[in-house]
């Protein structure tokens, strides 16, 4: 009995006792802190190997070409300076937005040959689209816990903790190592784990709350004497600006560039042979795009006639389904439809096929998606097709891609624990809170959102697993219906909404509570054994040099501890300062990953304080080389402005070596650190005495080679 009352007297005092700033200024706060955090750290890190230089190369190239279609890479120059010419192996969006970023920082086309390596407006640039993208995909996973959480709400507290539990949302989601790694990274995963949060935000929307008429504003015409009227409301205002967006301005950019003169007058200079693109190739790709343009009029008309808001949210949909399969593939849309159909059968909703406007929907997806695709099949043919949808998409998830990048059931399951770090201490408690959603009632937005956060997980796991190729960072569309599940268990324990099945079951309260504390403890014992898993959690390397080079991490262990306590202060009844613990040890190790781990770590797996130190040191003449390696940051660092050698071509560095003869003083060469006492022995004899080590980290050696004078 006075168990009870003093349960009672706690949830009775939460509301006198809460927080006296308003949901905006608190929302306000954690945008500040997050935002301050990543950007305040950027440029701390260099564009680390193999992918950010990579995909950022491709974007410079699109400036350097003034092309958007046809992406391009380029080595350098040398032996192996035209390894490789295309890029084909992702779609366009992630690049055009780097490409873009690139154009108004103004890097990437300046005079200066060390721009690359110079400043933070290299890392700003590269990444910025990344982490908008990033940002803004927690902010509306937040948006949407929030609107649903405030369908029912009927008294202030219960609007002040539907808000709250927004929040919470997007700060828990945000603050994930890997979520965050990403967001700070220029990779194209985000580009298409970003739209699929909006598309499943978007379904939440559209059906997990009673329909309304769309707000609409009545023009002063009539038809037939009825008043013409458009929509103007929130939901459909936000549909409207996401169809500019992904629809007009990529249409408009590709009709602009296949017009141009200066287009014309490249392509009018290709050889003529069959396959390579002509003048004809550019008029067909008009001709084609112009129907586009009239299913994008045919779809907007189209709009004007919506009546339900859940029209506008599944327009929302459709076009964030486009845009994840422009951002990486097939992935992105095969997993918004895969969620989409679970969540109906599970529901036993296969009714809502009929009012979800598949027929205009198709259209929309297709405008968002095919334009670029489309333009491509006519400008380069079916060797592009071939290798970006059947090699990189089909082969990639039925037959793998590399012997490394390959594991079992429990692949993902032991990397979720460092990705969601320290919230995958609340992963026991969260799926124990969703497992019992039914107790909250058929009607309660939050409790669908809670089941379908729990389908998304299930789902994003499962396609995840059964797809034969496995890298990490493959994990990172799970961490989204993750962070919903703990945000509403941590906001449902703060407002005072759970405190019914808290108090009748304080022994599985406990349980769920040792179960998290045990799960951190696993967590903390991989990381002090694998330090290099975290900076793994965005790579795709995972043996030889790639372990190595990564700093301590005992802080990290000591940075959970406060996670720990939550969880123990929550089995106490006493949500708010479980709060305040976990989401302290969680910006805490935020901190450190960004301060401490990421920047030490940068220094091995990127070359750019070795490529600055060639700059630094370098004669007018001297030539960098890449010798031997080929991970592309000495490629992207350099503007192509680098000598390649993919493999030991022990003739070509001595003739090399012949010809700077008199003309440079010294060569540079850059290399793995594992070869470089045998190339010391690949040089003349005459210039192995004086071969230095310029600089050297885990992973790289930069070598200073003079240059003899002429025999």
């Amino acid at each position: 009995m006075v168990r009870r009352s003093a349960i009672g007297y706690f949830y009775a005092s939460v509301d006198e006792r809460a927080p006296t700033l308003p949901p905006w200024a608190w929302a306000a706060l954690a945008a500040v802190a997050v935002i301050t955090l990543g950007l305040a750290t950027l440029s701390a890190c260099g564009p680390w190997d193999p992918w950010e230089t990579h995909y950022g190369e491709v974007a410079r190239q699109i400036l350097v070409r003034s092309d958007p279609i046809d992406l391009w890479w380029k080595p350098g120059y040398g032996p192996s300076g035209n390894a490789e010419n295309t890029f084909w192996s992702k779609p366009a969006l992630p690049f055009w937005l780097m490409a873009l970023s690139m154009k108004i920082f103004g890097v990437g086309q300046g005079a200066a040959a060390d721009e690359m390596v110079r400043g933070g407006l290299t890392e700003l640039a590269i990444r910025l689209p990344s982490m908008l993208a990033g940002w803004l995909s927690a902010a509306f996973l937040g948006y949407v816990t929030w609107r649903l959480g405030q369908v029912r709400a009927k008294t202030a507290h219960a609007r002040r903790a539907a808000a709250h539990t927004g929040i919470l949302v997007g700060v828990i989601l945000s603050l994930m190592p890997q979520w965050a790694i990403v967001t700070r990274q220029a990779l194209t995963d985000m580009f298409f784990v970003g739209p699929v949060t909006l598309a499943m935000g978007a379904w939440a929307m559209a059906w997990f709350q009673p329909d309304r008429e769309l707000r609409r504003y009545t023009l002063p015409w009539r038809i037939r004497g009825r008043p013409l009227s458009v929509p103007l409301d929130r939901a459909y205002l936000g549909f409207l600006a996401l169809f500019l967006v992904a629809v007009i301005v990529p249409l408009s950019a590709l009709d602009l560039h296949v017009l141009s003169e200066a287009t014309r007058k490249r392509v009018a200079g290709f050889v003529k042979l069959p396959g390579v693109p002509n003048l004809r190739t550019l008029w067909q790709i008009h001709l084609h795009l112009l129907i586009y343009w009239g299913g994008a009029t045919l779809c907007f008309v189209a709009s004007l006639f919506w009546r339900r808001r859940s029209q506008a949210w599944m327009g929302v949909l459709y076009l964030a389904a486009g845009l994840s399969l422009l951002g990486k593939g097939l992935i992105g849309p095969g997993l918004i439809g895969l969620l989409v159909l679970a969540d109906m059968a599970v529901s036993s909703r296969f009714h809502l096929l009929t009012r979800c406007g598949l027929p205009t929907g198709v259209l929309l997806f297709a405008l968002a998606s095919f334009p670029w695709h489309h333009s491509m099949v006519l400008y380069r043919g079916e060797r592009f097709f071939n290798e970006l949808i059947i090699l990189n998409n089909l082969a990639r998830f039925g037959s793998g891609e590399q012997e490394q990048a390959v594991g079992g059931f429990t692949y993902y399951l032991r990397t979720m624990g460092i990705a969601a770090l320290p919230w995958i201490a609340a992963l026991p408690a969260a799926l124990w809170r969703a497992l019992r959603a039914d107790e909250d009632g058929d009607d309660d937005p939050l409790a669908k959102l809670r089941r379908f956060a729990l389908l998304w997980l299930a789902v994003s796991l499962l396609l995840l697993t059964y797809s034969v190729t496995k890298y990490y960072h493959y994990l990172l569309p799970a961490l989204p219906p993750i962070a919903l599940l703990i945000g509403l268990w941590l906001g449902g324990s703060l407002s005072g909404r759970d405190r019914g099945w808290l108090a009748r079951h304080p022994q599985i309260r406990w349980l769920a509570a040792a179960l998290g504390i045990g799960l951190l403890a696993l967590v903390a014992r991989d990381v002090l054994i694998e330090p290099a898993w975290i900076a793994h959690l965005t790579t795709y390397l995972y043996t030889h040099m790639w372990r190595e080079g990564a700093p301590p991490v005992d802080v990290l262990t000591w940075l959970t501890i406060p996670a720990a306590l939550g969880l123990i202060a929550w089995a106490q009844l006493r949500p708010r300062l479980a709060a305040a613990a976990m989401l302290a040890s969680s910006f805490a190790a935020a901190t450190w990953l960004f301060v401490t781990y990421l920047p030490q770590t940068s220094e091995n797996w990127s070359q750019r304080s070795a490529i600055r130190t060639y700059y630094d040191r370098r004669g007018e003449a001297d030539p960098l080389l890449s010798f031997w390696f080929y991970y592309r940051g000495e490629t992207f660092l350099t503007k192509a402005d680098v000598w390649v050698s993919k493999q030991a071509k022990r003739d070509k560095l001595s003739e090399l070596y012949e010809e700077k003869r008199g003309v440079a003083d010294n060569l540079w060469l850059i290399t793995t650190k594992s070869h470089v006492s045998r190339i010391k022995t690949m040089l003349p004899r005459d210039a192995r005495l004086g071969v230095e080590e310029a600089y050297t980290n885990a992973h790289y050696t930069l070598l200073r080679i003079p240059v003899a004078p002429p025999k």
